[in-house]
């Protein structure tokens, strides 16, 4: 997200990050990891519900795709962040001036996110009232 922020802002568009962790712990994130963005505390997970994400089951979030992504960025050098409820899961969702739900996508486990220019290609088709739900990487529908 930070690397498009420049092209989000261009569209006008308004970007939130939810999260449910509590709002101390939630400030200490965002000033260690510099975002940019505003940050909504939800640790009731209020729109987590209302958007359809639950808690996922142990075997899909931390499955052999998620244990190998997370050894390969280790052997990159990376640090994982692996804190809070790490069965909740996350979406990502893009809502029109109107109010109108315009991109849908519930992660189906914690690497599961769409692309930046997929949710830039959403942004930009919001106004002219198109609706996209991703599809997971078999063609089905979530």
């Amino acid at each position: 997200m930070r690397r498009s922020a420049a092209e989000l802002d261009a569209t006008g568009a308004a970007v939130y990050l939810v999260s449910f962790e509590q709002p101390g712990r939630l400030r200490a994130y965002i000033r260690t990891h510099h975002v940019g963005f505003p940050v909504l505390a939800d640790p009731q997970r209020r729109v987590y519900r209302a958007y359809g994400m639950a808690r996922g089951p142990l075997w899909r979030m931390y499955g052999p795709r998620v244990l190998w992504g997370y050894a390969t960025r280790i052997l990159r050098g990376a640090r994982p962040h692996i804190r809070g409820d790490t069965l909740q899961q996350g979406g990502d969702f893009v809502i029109g001036r109107e109010g109108r739900l315009r991109l849908i996508h519930v992660g189906q486990d914690s690497l599961d996110r769409p692309p930046a220019d997929e949710l830039l290609r959403a942004v930009r088709h919001a106004e002219a009232g198109f609706v996209r739900r991703l599809t997971d990487r078999h063609g089905a529908e979530r």
